[in-house]
């Protein structure tokens, strides 16, 4: 099974807001109009069997309503993650529900929340999602959005040293035009990085370099869809030169090993 790690999506009466409000910051138009049933036809298109979905709260009052509505979307092609902003009073029991609710994990984002991943108000957070179980899914690297770039490879190697038994998977390959620093600082540790964004922005033998140096078994396919043709995505991982292996396992079997598929 074809598994997309990194998709978004809002509810249909908020797709088109977000998607003109995004698509004109960032410069980059949207493959398909960011609805459940778009990601879904762009899903079947591509042959993808399940794509998890991972929201972002921009501000602290859009966590618990988020992680309400994606927890309606669970189903065997759409898998929720839920959404966590450093802000948020009390979140340790806001990840409590989200266990209760079913979400596998949750987003953050260092450059819309204006946070660094290893500041130390983060401790109860992270150390309760790692007793919980449920995986970090973070931004890493720049973005085309906000001009900051909190979340450097280096930073989230300190916060990996910080938090040993979190689960964490960084997208962007480790860091979004930062990827000059992933050998020195991510390479090899125990993190998962996914594609998102990365080919056609990277060189495919650079690609290639980090992808081998860290191991395609920790390598994560990620469209970051609807902002990318996910079909596309799949043929340009499909092209490289890695063995059927290594496809395998970035394209859905690390990702089903990981969620205990």
């Amino acid at each position: 099974m074809l598994i997309d790690f990194h998709a978004h999506i809002w509810p249909d009466t908020l797709a088109p807001d977000a998607m003109a409000t995004l698509s004109a910051e960032g410069g980059v138009p949207g493959f398909h109009d960011g609805t459940v049933a778009g990601l879904r036809s762009a899903m079947r298109a591509a042959g993808l069997g399940r794509s998890v979905v991972q929201p972002v709260a921009t501000k602290p009052s859009q966590v618990r309503v988020i992680n309400d509505w994606v927890a309606t979307l669970a189903s065997d092609d759409v898998v929720p993650f839920g959404a966590m902003h450093p802000d948020l009073e009390d979140p340790v029991s806001e990840l409590e529900r989200m266990a209760d609710l079913g979400l596998r994990g949750f987003k953050m984002h260092p450059e819309y929340q204006s946070f660094v991943p290893d500041d130390p108000r983060l401790a109860s957070l992270f150390d309760a999602a790692a007793e919980l179980g449920l995986i970090l899914f973070s931004h890493a690297g720049a973005d085309i959005g906000p001009q900051t770039v909190n979340g450097t490879p280096e930073v989230f190697a300190r916060m990996l040293d910080l938090y040993p038994t979190l689960t964490v998977v960084l997208a962007h390959l480790g860091g979004f035009q930062q990827w000059h620093d992933v050998p020195a600082h991510l390479a090899g540790r125990d993190v998962y990085l996914d594609t998102a964004f990365t080919l056609g922005h990277l060189p495919d033998e650079e690609f290639v370099a980090i992808v081998r140096s860290h191991g395609p078994e920790r390598v994560l396919f990620g469209s970051d869809s609807p902002w990318t043709d996910p079909a596309a995505e799949i043929a340009h991982l499909r092209s490289l030169p890695f063995s059927g292996s290594e496809l395998e396992a970035m394209l859905g079997g690390t990702a089903a090993r990981l969620l205990g598929w």
